[in-house]
């Protein structure tokens, strides 16, 4: 087989599936990994300057109106009118004069926001600012302001404070537990797609099919611990060496290069058989070695793996793979 045509062969999926699940540990790693550098960057984002905390605090307002000249109730105050009467003349003036004098308009109406939730007649007013003590002086300020102004204005009976707050520390909703997913998801698709890269560009040889996508050459099995496994193989190399002759066994290495005096040898002897480390050795140095024996007449008559990994023999091959064979009584 040419390197061309080892270059197009397709890929083992099922070798690729086992090898990948060799590195669950990995994967679980990674998926760990994830998620603690998720935490950390979440809480890094989350956690708030000092200076730029915000502080909020909260009042209901019982508003009594007074009824108009046809004996209704006054409705010019809604919700959609307080918050600009809180920013404007007379309620702000009464609100700043409540203050000490490091507080101006501006700080004040922005800290500000007066609504109608529901019943006409109770205001909410919500302060919030960077201090918790001036959002407490605040509202404190802006609580008398309204009292204050329920007396002055022929609209209201009177204006109460009926519920104030103290200024608590505005949390943002966790969102720990979606950052703790999103971590565990890409740690696990990173090094997914990670390994998977690397389980494609492998083409170390491991299986019977290696060893077809590199040579025609015969498969004499794997020499391996297994009982039936090493007797295919001694069973296979005994005939072919019947068949040609003495052949050399070329136990083969990335580390130890062929020299002229290995390679006399192999052309004096009947053929070749590579053995091959499991998983030693990548099926393009292999198409190479191969090569170099075509190129010095050496006939190669086969191909073995040695020290096979079992476990992975019985998974790739099916659980009957490597079992002792039944003796046939006579």
């Amino acid at each position: 087989m040419n390197r061309e045509s080892y270059a197009n062969e397709g890929m083992d999926i099922k070798k690729y599936m086992l090898c990948l699940m060799k590195r669950l540990p990995v994967l679980a790693g990674a998926v760990i990994g994830g998620v603690l550098l998720s935490v950390i960057v979440y809480t890094a984002v989350r956690t708030v300057p000092e200076s730029e905390r915000e502080y909020q605090a909260f009042a209901k307002i019982q508003l009594d109106f007074a009824a108009d000249e046809t004996g209704e109730a006054y409705q010019a105050y809604n919700g959609y009118t307080w918050n600009d009467l809180m920013a404007t003349d007379p309620i702000m003036n009464l609100t700043l004069g409540n203050l000490s004098a490091d507080y101006d308009r501006e700080e004040v109406a922005a800290a500000l926001r007066a609504e109608i939730l529901s019943d006409i007649r109770i205001l909410t007013l919500t302060v919030t600012t960077n201090s918790p003590a001036r959002t407490d002086e605040i509202l404190g300020a802006a609580v008398q302001a309204l009292e204050s102004y329920g007396t002055q204005a022929k609209e209201f009976l009177a204006i109460n404070g009926i519920q104030t707050t103290q200024a608590k520390l505005v949390v943002a909703d966790s969102r720990m537990a979606q950052a703790v997913l999103v971590g565990a998801l890409l740690g696990f698709l990173i090094s997914f797609f990670g390994l998977s890269l690397y389980y494609v560009m492998d083409d170390r040889i491991l299986t019977a099919g290696d060893v077809r996508r590199v040579t025609e050459a015969p498969f004499l099995g794997y020499a391996s611990g297994m009982e039936t496994l090493q007797q295919d193989y001694e069973r296979n190399l005994a005939y072919l060496q019947e068949k040609w002759g003495g052949l050399y066994i070329c136990e083969m290495e990335k580390e130890k290069p062929l020299d002229e005096e290995i390679f006399h040898a192999m052309r004096e002897a009947g053929g070749v058989v590579l053995s091959l480390p499991f998983g030693g050795v990548h099926g393009t140095f292999a198409c190479y070695l191969i090569e170099q024996l075509k190129t010095q007449e050496c006939e190669l008559r086969g191909i073995a793996i040695r020290g096979a990994d079992e476990r992975f023999l019985r998974i790739y091959y099916g659980s009957a793979f490597g079992t002792k064979k039944p003796v046939r009584k006579k």
